[in-house]
């Protein structure tokens, strides 16, 4: 399992740098960095701004969303399934991540095409370019969260040494108060 979820975030850092990035002017209002929501293949606010974009009629967006929700939790077993065919299992094989990206990437666009042809919406080129925007909008929102969260570790690893420094500083101040005066005589 950890190989899936090793080769998922190879996935989203490899889709990151190689999928050409398009400014976009809707942006989902996530600030959620939660693990369902960056585990998820079809995150809903992605979805959503993607079907937007490219002017998917809004009649459709439930149920294209629910379909995708749905067929979210399928993937893994899916890319299970087809991988145990293969000889040898790129998911078992470390030195085979190019055909389990390949593998998850075929799986991804299966599912998506599938969700959305129900929908009318037949254009291979459209559901790829969506696709990708979907996954642009995942990248992003990854490397926003590794970033916070570098940044919060950042902060906390500061706050520790300031505490540390603080406590030493509150040690010495308190061993002077406490020391013997020396030799006084009363």
């Amino acid at each position: 399992m950890k190989l899936l979820y090793y080769v998922l975030s190879l996935c989203l850092g490899a889709l990151a740098f190689t999928v050409p990035v398009e400014v976009m002017a809707v942006e989902p209002s996530v600030d959620d960095c939660s693990k369902e929501l960056l585990l998820s293949y079809f995150p809903e606010p992605f979805v959503s701004a993607t079907l937007k974009k490219f002017k998917v009629p809004e009649k459709e967006w439930a149920g294209i969303v629910a379909e995708l929700k749905q067929q979210d939790k399928e993937v893994i077993k899916l890319v299970e399934s087809k991988a145990a065919a293969m000889n040898p299992n790129p998911l078992r094989d470390p030195s085979d991540r190019q055909m389990a990206v390949k593998l998850f990437r075929e799986t991804l666009i299966g599912v998506f095409s599938t969700v959305l042809k129900q929908h009318d919406i037949q254009d291979a080129r459209q559901i790829q370019a969506m696709l990708d925007d979907i996954q642009q909008q995942k990248a992003r929102k990854f490397a926003a969260c590794m970033k916070k969260s570098n940044f919060l570790n950042e902060n906390e690893e500061d706050d520790k040494a300031e505490k540390e420094e603080k406590k030493e500083e509150d040690k010495n101040v308190s061993s002077t108060l406490t020391a013997p005066a020396g030799n006084k005589k009363l």
